[in-house]
C-alpha cells in the first residue's frame, strides 16, 4: 500500500529500506559534495600557491563567481533546494580565507540584473570592472580567484564561431544562439573579449593568480597553460548543489585534488579530428576520424602528440606518488597486474593508477595506447603504501572487424605483442616487462552486420591517412516488409495519451473498473486477477507514453483513473530526479 500511495502523491520520490526519504537528503547532498571533490582535476599548480595557507586574502573576479552553473541543461536540470557557488563556499570558510567583500558585491548585483532581464546561468555577460575597485582589491591581497564558467545542454556544444543564422542549429537551439552570439564574439570555446579584458588586469595587478573552471564541456585552455602569470588552475566542472563548496574545500587544502582528466585538452579547437566535420549538417556527421578520437588520435596520429596541453588522465596533487608495478601476467583469460602505490610527498592523498595496453598493428587499425584497466587508492597518509590488484579480459583487447579483413563482422586478437603499461595518465607510464603475446589470431565473438553505414567514404587510419570505404545503396527507411498499415490498425502501436489534470492526484481517482488498482495495493486481489479484467487495448495505453501531469520534467506510464492506476512518472535524468518545482519537492542535484 506505501508504494502505490508513494507513486500516486508523491511520483519519482525514492524511499529508503527504512522508509526514509533519501532524494534530497543529508546524505545525498554528502554525497554530492564528496563526488564532486573526487572528481575536480588540477591541471597546474606553479610555486604550489595552491592549497591557500589559512588566513590567506583573496579577490574573487569573474561573472563565474555568481553565476554559477551546477550542471547540464534539459535532462540535466535539477531541482534542488540550494545551489552553493564558489563564493559561498569560500565565505563558509572564514576561519581559513578572507574575501574582498566589495568586489563581489558588484559582481552579485551585476549577476543579479542580469537573471531578472531573463539571462540563464553561463550565458551572461562578464562585466567591466570599475578601475578603483581594482585598485581596492589590489591593496588587500596578493591573490586573485577567477572563476570562469560555462553552460552546456542538449543540442549545445562548444564551437568557436557562434552564426545566429545558421542553418544546421535546430529550432530549439535559435534563441540560446542568438544569446551566445551577442556573448561570445569567438564562440563559447574561447575566452570572451569581456573575460579576456578581466583576465588581462588580474594578471597586471596581482602575484598569484588561481583560475577555476566552471565548465561543462572543452574550452581552450592555451590562455593559462602556455601563461607564466597564470599560478594554478583547478577544473571544477559542474559540480552539482554543493560544487562551490567542494572546490573551495580543494583550495583551502580540505581534501586533495585526486580526479584524472576524461579527456585530452588541446591547444585549439581546430586540433581536434571531429571539429572539420562536426556542425556542416544538422542531420548527420562524417565520422571519418573512426576509432581515432581522443586521447586516440592524440597518442597515435603522427604530429598529433604536439598539439596537446593537457594529456588524458592527467591530474596533479598537492602531494606525490611512487608507482611501483610489482607483478603482471594472465590468469584464467584476465590479465592481472599487481601495483604498489607509496605516498612519498607531505600530505595525505590518493592516486590513480591507469595501465594501457599497446595492440600489435596488424590487418585493423588501432591506437597507440588504449585504456583496459584504472582504480583510486584509499586516502593515503605520508609514507603509506597500499597494493592494487587490477585486471581486465584478454577478449577485451579485441578489435572489430567490420570489412572482413581477418574476420567480417568478429572482434578478432590480431597475432603480434600486447605491450602493457601502468602510470598516472596516457604519457606518464611505464612499459612492463610482461607482455601478452599470441602466435595466431584469436576470433572472440562473431556477430553478424546490422545498420551498417552506406555513406562514409573514407576513415582515418593509425598512419594518419585515409582507407577508401565501400558505399552500398541504403534501405529505404519508409519501406516496410508487411505493406502500409491502414489507421484503424495503428491504434494498438500507438497508445493515445490520457492527460489527467494534476488536481485529479490529490483528490483521488473516479473507480469504474470492476476492480481497482488499490485492490491489488493492499492484497485484496492478485496482480494476474487485476490485468485479466483489461482489454488489449487498455494493457497497450498502461504502456504508452503518458504526458506529465504536473510533479516531473518528463513523461511516464500508467495514467489509468478509471482503474485508479496513477501516472507514474520516469523523473529520472543524469544528475538526479527531475521533479518539477512546482511539486513542492527538493531532489539533490548530482555532479
Amino acid at each position: 500500500m506505501k508504494r502505490w500511495a508513494r507513486a500516486l502523491y508523491q511520483p519519482g520520490i525514492p524511499l529508503g529500506q527504512d522508509g526514509k526519504r533519501v532524494t534530497g537528503s543529508k546524505e545525498h547532498i554528502a554525497l554530492s559534495k564528496e563526488a564532486a571533490k573526487e572528481g575536480m582535476v588540477l591541471v597546474k599548480n606553479e610555486n604550489r600557491v595552491l592549497p591557500l595557507a589559512k588566513g590567506t586574502r583573496v579577490a574573487l573576479f569573474g561573472k563565474g563567481t555568481f553565476d554559477y552553473v551546477k550542471g547540464g541543461g534539459g535532462s540535466g536540470d535539477v531541482t534542488c533546494e540550494y545551489i552553493r557557488t564558489l563564493y559561498d563556499g569560500l565565505k563558509s570558510k572564514a576561519d581559513k580565507v578572507s574575501i574582498f567583500e566589495e568586489l563581489c558585491d558588484f559582481y552579485r548585483e551585476d549577476i543579479k540584473k542580469q537573471y531578472q532581464n531573463g539571462a540563464v546561468p553561463g550565458m551572461t555577460i562578464e562585466p567591466q570592472i570599475p578601475g578603483e575597485l581594482i585598485k581596492k582589491a589590489e591593496s588587500y591581497t596578493d591573490t586573485a580567484i577567477i572563476s570562469i564558467c560555462r553552460f552546456s545542454g542538449e543540442g549545445w556544444d562548444r564551437t568557436a564561431y557562434i552564426d545566429p543564422e545558421n542553418k544546421a542549429i535546430c529550432d530549439s537551439e535559435v534563441e540560446m544562439t542568438k544569446r551566445a552570439a551577442g556573448i561570445f564574439s569567438n564562440g563559447d570555446f574561447c575566452l570572451s573579449d569581456g573575460e579576456q579584458q578581466m583576465v588581462d588586469l588580474v594578471k597586471e595587478h596581482f602575484d598569484k593568480v588561481i583560475v577555476v573552471m566552471n565548465v561543462g564541456g572543452m574550452v581552450d585552455t592555451s590562455w593559462f597553460a602556455e601563461d607564466d602569470l597564470i599560478s594554478s588552475v583547478l577544473f571544477a566542472f559542474q559540480g552539482g548543489m554543493e560544487g562551490g563548496t567542494a572546490a573551495a574545500e580543494l583550495l583551502l587544502g580540505e581534501g586533495n585534488p585526486s580526479g584524472k582528466l576524461s579527456d585530452t585538452l588541446a591547444k585549439s579547437l581546430q586540433d581536434y579530428p571531429s571539429s572539420e566535420s562536426f556542425h556542416e549538417s544538422r542531420d548527420y556527421v562524417d565520422y571519418v576520424e573512426d576509432i581515432y578520437v581522443g586521447y586516440r588520435y592524440f597518442e597515435t596520429i603522427p604530429g598529433a602528440r604536439e598539439k596537446v596541453n593537457y594529456p588524458f588522465g592527467f591530474g596533479l596533487s598537492y602531494t606525490t606518488f611512487e608507482v611501483k608495478p610489482l607483478e603482471a601476467g594472465e590468469n584464467h583469460g584476465n590479465i592481472q597486474v599487481r601495483v604498489q602505490v607509496t605516498n612519498t610527498g607531505s600530505c595525505a592523498g590518493k592516486e590513480v593508477v591507469q595501465i594501457y595496453v599497446g595492440k600489435p598493428q596488424g590487418k585493423l587499425g588501432k591506437p597507440d595506447k588504449e585504456l583496459v584497466a584504472f582504480e583510486k587508492t584509499r586516502l593515503l597518509q605520508t609514507g603509506e603504501s597500499q597494493l592494487l590488484l587490477l585486471q581486465w579480459k584478454v577478449s577485451d583487447m579485441a578489435s572489430f572487424d567490420d570489412l572482413g579483413k581477418v574476420r567480417k563482422a568478429a572482434y578478432v586478437l590480431e597475432k603480434g605483442t600486447y605491450v602493457i603499461y601502468a602510470g598516472t595518465s596516457v604519457r606518464d607510464v611505464e612499459k612492463l616487462s610482461y607482455s601478452y603475446v599470441l602466435e595466431e589470431d584469436v576470433i572472440t565473438e562473431q556477430l553478424t552486420t546490422k545498420l551498417a553505414p552506406t555513406s562514409l567514404k573514407k576513415r582515418m587510419l593509425a598512419d594518419g591517412t585515409f582507407e577508401e570505404l565501400p558505399l552500398m545503396q541504403a534501405n529505404d527507411p519508409n519501406a516496410s516488409e508487411i505493406g502500409k498499415l491502414k489507421d484503424e490498425q495503428t491504434d494498438g502501436f500507438t497508445p493515445e495519451g490520457k492527460l489527467v489534470e494534476s488536481y485529479v492526484l490529490w483528490r483521488g481517482m473516479h473507480r469504474s473498473g470492476e476492480h481497482d488498482f488499490t485492490e491489488v495495493a493492499d492484497g485484496t486481489i492478485t496482480m494476474e486477477e487485476f490485468l485479466a479484467q483489461l482489454s488489449v487495448e487498455e494493457l497497450a495505453y498502461l504502456l504508452g507514453g503518458q504526458p506529465n501531469t504536473g510533479v516531473a520534467n518528463t513523461f511516464g506510464f500508467g495514467n489509468f483513473p478509471e482503474y485508479e492506476i496513477p501516472d507514474i512518472m520516469t523523473a529520472d535524468g543524469p544528475a538526479g530526479l527531475r521533479i518539477a518545482p512546482e511539486a513542492g519537492v527538493n531532489t539533490t542535484a548530482f555532479p
